[in-house]
């Protein structure tokens, strides 16, 4: 078959209609046109390895534009993804301010990242002890971005890996056929001065070298944040060795660049290059106790200024064969933490190590290929695999650790008649330390009538250990550099199953629904339970009085899922999404709270009119229930906290509401406004309550010590941003 022919076959036996799916009504604040587009033509990769329509994709999944990009003035892929049906990214906050993603009640390192199906999680924990939130700013600049494609649930099929709760990829834009690009400027300044003024900027420069042939694509962007004031009760000082969700002051930069080459139209060649840098202040100990306060010998492991880096050299190819599509790739990233120290806790008393720079860096190299082709009229087959090998470098042990991962996956999606088709698909991982891991999936979609299309299945999902966990002998260092962690070589990789259905409704008149129910079951789930005081393992030798990870816990996440998006008129439209997730993780046969601090209720809402053909206007509510307080039930809390708790509850939860616009000036400049907490709802309300005896302030919206749950959103803020486009 040639390649015309295979790309009109699958067109016509694969996209057999235009349809709407309500997951992509996630895509706001477009004009009438535009949302037809994005609703009724919405092409998605991420569910199968190759492109389908939304709704016929075998899995829940949503869609965010560049255009509602646009919108959400965000700094990282956390903010980014806000107001996504099942997604929470308020449940936590990391010690540089940034948030986590959690999907489906999952925690946020059961999330797998991708940027053009790449994997971006590293196998080890560079960024340890409460600042894994930093990795998600490593992400391309909005102008180079075409969409966001989010699969809610398993996808360790075609991922592997760290897609237990779900994937998140990052699609950029292809390099055009002709010489072109944008350039966009913004300024995010609050009303009241101490949530710190944020400025960004980024670029995106494109074209042929020569035509068709050989093309260039360049990517920049900056972001800078001025710290913003601690969150404090009346009168209170920062207390030492405490977690405060005020950010940081910051500096984040990105370049990349990708080259395409065509030497023929069956063939195309990549090779993308980037780099990404991250600076965090930490002279006033917000980030970690500082070394240059501490007494010698009693470093806590922190300087001044954190830094986050990663460098990424990618290179691929692409062969259109006669019976099919076959996409390979190398990668190879290299990922690191400046300005850790080596704790004066973690050596022997005068030990000159004591203060010296702590080196922690993780290489990963990543082999992926993968073959589509069609079997006859009713099956298309997806075959491939993927090496990877990871390396862990931290000051704190005594040599480098290693990993070695290859994985073998086969998927089939078989048309059983009109209208029906069905996915089977499983996927084998061997690990160099645990062994083999089988992740299979079974998924039916059903286009019941014109209307309604009926979906649905089984999955399983598995994460492996982190590289750190599986250490014999010392891990890392928790508590201000005062306790020595150790691994445990022993741990088996986590495993979860899910079952989800979903029914979507299109009137085909402008009005698209869906509602979704998940039910997530994990086991072997990896917390800590191990201690060498009553069970000594090997690690142990390195300190007899430790407590150690095992995989003892289960957990299950049960949710429902709604979004709607109606064309009211033609300059109106609304849409709105729910999400109502539970959870619970077992210990020992007894539950013992949540999974992760995910609001059992979060809703969003907006409302868009389109004027003119230069004028957009929109306005959005957003709603998010209370959360959990403190990880774990009451029973299991300490004295502390349970009079904490008895006195002011849950997370306390509360609705946001912005408002905004663009006003296309001419062909190339357009200017976007908008006000995020229109209202200035204040997040520092405390209240004084009695803790054993001892007056002590609490917050309402978020609670402090060694980790943060809960979030403060900054007041009443400004926002404009110019876009040229050339």
């Amino acid at each position: 078959m040639s390649n015309a022919a295979l790309s009109r076959t699958r067109h016509i036996r694969w996209q057999p209609r235009l349809l709407a799916l309500a997951a992509a009504a996630a895509c706001a604040g477009n004009a009438f046109a535009q949302a037809r587009e994005s609703t009724m033509e919405e092409v998605v990769v991420s569910a199968s390895g190759f492109e389908q329509e939304l709704k016929n994709a075998p899995a829940s999944i949503s869609v965010v534009t560049r255009q509602e990009l646009e919108t959400k003035n965000f700094r990282d892929l956390a903010e980014a993804l806000q107001g996504v049906e099942g997604i929470d990214v308020m449940g936590g906050t990391g010690k540089t301010g940034g948030l986590d993603i959690s999907i489906r009640g999952m925690p946020s390192d059961y999330t797998l990242i991708l940027i053009d199906g790449r994997r971006q999680n590293v196998a080890g924990d560079v960024t340890p002890n409460g600042f894994g939130a930093a990795l998600t700013s490593f992400m391309p600049p909005m102008s180079a971005i075409e969409r966001i494609e989010v699969i809610r649930g398993p996808m360790s099929t075609l991922y592997g890996s760290d897609a237990m709760g779900g994937v998140i990829n990052i699609i950029t834009r292809k390099v055009s056929k002709e010489w072109g690009g944008e350039v966009s400027v913004g300024a995010g300044i609050p009303q009241d001065s101490e949530w710190g003024n944020q400025y960004r900027s980024s670029f995106y420069i494109n074209g042929p070298i020569k035509q068709d042939v050989l093309g260039l694509a360049v990517r920049g962007s900056t972001f800078n944040r001025d710290a913003a004031d601690w969150v404090l009760a009346p009168g209170a000082a920062q207390p030492a060795g405490a977690r405060n969700p005020a950010p940081a002051q910051s500096r984040q930069h990105s370049l990349g660049a990708k080259l395409t080459l065509t030497p023929s139209r069956y063939h195309d060649i990549w090779l993308d290059v980037d780099q990404a840098r991250t600076w965090y202040n930490n002279e006033d100990g917000r980030l970690g106790n500082r070394d240059a306060v501490a007494k010698p010998g009693s470093q806590p492991g922190y300087r001044d200024a954190l830094r986050f880096n990663r460098d990424q050299v990618s290179i691929g190819h692409t062969s259109r064969l006669g019976f099919g599509t076959l996409e390979s790739s190398l990668m190879h990233t290299e990922t690191e933490t400046i300005g850790r120290t080596i704790p004066g806790a973690s050596v022997p008393k005068g030990d000159p190590r004591a203060g010296a720079d702590r080196e922690l860096k993780t290489t990963n190299l990543v082999l992926d290929s993968k073959l589509v082709a069609p079997l006859g009229d009713a099956h298309m087959l997806t075959v491939g695999g993927q090496f990877w090998d990871a390396k862990l470098k931290d000051g704190l042990l005594p040599q480098s650790h290693k990993q070695t991962m290859w994985s073998l996956f086969v998927e089939d999606e078989w048309r059983l008649r009109q209208g029906l088709t069905a996915t089977l698909g499983g996927r084998y991982d061997h690990h160099d330390a645990f062994g083999g891991q089988f992740s299979p999936r079974a998924y039916l979609v059903w286009d019941a009538t014109t209307n309604w299309t009926f979906k649905g299945g089984v999955s399983q999902g598995f994460k492996a250990p982190r590289l750190n966990q599986l250490i014999d002998g010392v891990s890392g260092i928790s508590g201000q550099g005062q306790t020595i962690n150790i691994g445990n070589p022993n741990l088996k990789p986590e495993t979860s199953t899910n079952v989800e259905l979903s029914a979507l409704f299109d009137n085909k008149a402008g009005w698209t629904s869906a509602a979704t129910f998940f039910h997530n079951d994990v086991k072997d789930k990896i917390a800590s339970g191990g201690s060498c005081l009553t069970s000594a393992i090997s690690s142990c030798a390195f300190n007899p009085t430790a407590d150690y990870s095992i995989n003892v816990d289960k957990a299950k996440t049960w949710g429902l899922e709604l979004s709607s998006r109606a064309q009211l008129a033609k300059d109106w439209a609304v849409k709105a999404g729910y999400t109502w997730t539970n959870s619970e993780v077992i210990e020992g046969g007894r539950k013992n709270g949540q999974l992760a601090n995910t609001a059992k209720h979060i809703a969003s809402a907006q409302l868009d009119w389109t004027p003119t053909s230069q004028w957009r206007l929109w306005a959005r509510g957003e709603y998010r229930s209370k959360s959990p307080r403190f990880s774990g039930s009451y029973d299991n809390l300490s004295s502390a906290n349970k009079a904490v708790f008895d006195a002011v509850g849950d997370i306390k939860g509360y609705a946001l509401f912005h408002l905004g616009g663009s006003y296309q000036v001419n062909k190339s400049l357009s200017i976007n406004a908008s006000i995020f907490n229109l209202f200035d709802k204040d997040f520092r309300k405390y209240q004084q309550v009695s803790v054993n005896g001892t007056p002590t302030w609490v917050n309402s919206y978020f609670q402090g010590g060694s980790s943060v749950s809960g979030v403060t959103q900054a007041g009443r803020t400004f926002w404009v941003t110019a876009n040229m486009k050339f």
